[in-house]
């Protein structure tokens, strides 16, 4: 038998901290396809609609493309935004049917200007086209933050479960795996959901460092050779947004009939995170950072250098002046740093043409208290690019990307590379749009947390990951958080 399946993606992390939002732009930005145009652009990526036409293509499916939107993190999605695209995915469901299954890739962390569970807003909209009998399976960041009312919504829930998220693809196959086994009549899952007291858990989902987060998903493994456990989803959560379910969660998807056995499941592996609430790698201040730099040989690889506080890929601001100001003041030679996000200085730059010198301020424009102001230089222009490139590193691989009208600034011995569109530096080719190459630098400064590891740890020498005093500094009993339940660790005292 053929099945007729939608597939569907809105992917959004929110950080609720930030002075911006999410608009149109950004998703354009990125990419908002509609129809044929997704599998024209997905097929063979390492993403999780690149999965779920894997997994369509091998099962005889009848896919229909609905839409797939995605923008890199930011502010609250606008009303306008989150408008736009649920209309055109639902003008587009609603003539594409009957379905026999719903694939939706989702991220977890969404906020919208209307609803604090935006993922869920979202699936609601799509049940009440499709009704709720119609099996529908999701894939989430395992940053998300999960809401109760997400086991009303889907069936089959699975979350990456590798930070750096290099199995994007994997996870879409598992999913529309599972989901092509509820269409046979072969299973009839439901998703039992826990959460532990926490905020901040399992070392933020790092699995590059053999850390808790490895032992939790080794633990995931066991659980899931249990008879009727079909899927164990561990969550580390998203700190940077203000909402009731923020922190660690634990997602079972499970045959209907072992109710209770799932429940045990996700509570055993709360009570793990629990555990080691107290373990996580903290990154090293600023002066501390410096100092290192300062002390380190140079060797044939380079040095990388990770701002962990002005990560675009948690919604920072990604135009923080600090580290590069500092990289300037140790006289450091050969070095490159990137992506700073500042579209007036890029204009500027980009009128004045390669090989122009020119004096201007760059960055710490959006919220100059915050990861150092504008910072005055002098400097050359290298190259100027309209940004276009393709992921070619472990994550996005095979898609498009773009950074905007960008350009190499060389201000003494730094390479500065300056951007129209916030983007994560998790491939070498966002470098490699301005000329910049990765391998041939003695220092690397890159705006990231976590992922930039996935394609550049392999090419350096040491990894140094530094608080550069961006918007999103590791310190949560430092913001104010309205809308999260309480108590709650480590802001609240709770009896172990």
């Amino acid at each position: 038998m053929t099945y007729r399946v939608a597939i569907i993606e809105f992917i959004n992390e929110s950080n609720t901290f930030t002075v911006m939002r999410t608009g149109m732009k950004d998703f354009r930005a990125s990419h908002f396809f509609k129809g044929d145009e997704i599998p024209a652009n997905f097929r063979g990526t390492g993403s999780e609609i690149g999965g779920a036409i894997e997994v369509a293509e091998a099962k005889d499916w009848v896919p229909i493309y609905i839409t797939a939107a995605h923008a890199e993190p930011g502010g609250i999605v606008t009303e306008e935004a989150r408008a736009e695209i649920t209309s055109e995915c639902l003008r587009r469901l609603a003539e594409g049917g009957p379905y026999d299954g719903i694939f939706v890739a989702l991220h977890g962390a969404m906020v919208t200007e209307t609803d604090q569970d935006g993922d869920c807003q979202f699936l609601r909209e799509i049940r009440a086209v499709v009704g709720s009998d119609i099996p529908l399976a999701i894939t989430l960041d395992l940053h998300a933050n999960i809401f109760d009312e997400l086991s009303d919504l889907a069936n089959i829930a699975v979350s990456f479960r590798t930070y750096p998220h290099i199995d994007m693809r994997e996870v879409g196959v598992e999913s529309c795996t599972l989901l092509h086994e509820v269409m046979t009549g072969t299973i009839m899952p439901k998703i039992a959901i826990r959460r532990p007291p926490i905020l901040v858990g399992c070392d933020d989902g790092r699995t590059t460092e053999d850390g808790p987060m490895c032992r939790l998903l080794e633990t995931a493994a066991r659980e899931m050779a249990r008879p009727g456990i079909l899927n164990v989803a561990i969550n580390a959560g998203f700190t940077d947004a203000d909402v009731w379910a923020t922190g660690p969660s634990v997602l079972v998807t499970y045959a209907a009939d072992t109710n209770k056995d799932a429940i045990g499941v996700a509570q055993r592996i709360c009570d793990e995170i629990w555990s080691v609430r107290d373990h996580w790698e903290k990154p090293i201040g600023l002066t501390e950072c410096v100092e290192r730099i300062k002390s380190t040989p140079k060797v044939e690889k380079p040095l990388v250098i990770a701002d962990y506080s002005d990560n675009p890929g948690s919604g920072a601001y990604s135009d923080c002046t600090a580290l590069i100001s500092a990289l300037l003041d140790a006289g450091v030679e050969n070095a490159a740093a990137g992506a700073l996000l500042d579209p007036e200085a890029v204009d500027e730059l980009a009128q004045a043409g390669v090989g122009a010198d020119v004096t201007l301020a760059i960055g710490g424009k959006i919220d100059p208290t915050v990861g150092g102001g504008p910072l005055q230089v002098t400097g050359r222009v290298m190259a100027i690019s309209d940004g276009r490139f393709k992921f070619e590193g472990p994550m996005f691989t095979g898609l498009p990307g773009s950074t905007g009208l960008s350009v190499c600034l060389r201000v003494q011995g730094l390479d500065i590379m300056i951007v129209s569109d916030r983007m994560q530096m998790l491939d070498c080719n966002v470098f490699r749009v301005v000329g910049i190459e990765p391998k041939e630098k003695s220092i690397l400064a890159v705006k990231s947390m976590q992922h930039f590891k996935g394609a550049f740890a392999p090419i350096a020498s040491q990894v140094i990951v530094t608080d550069a005093g961006g918007l999103c500094s590791p310190d949560v009993t430092s913001r104010t958080y309205a809308r999260l339940r309480r108590p709650v660790f480590p802001l609240d005292q709770i009896d172990a």
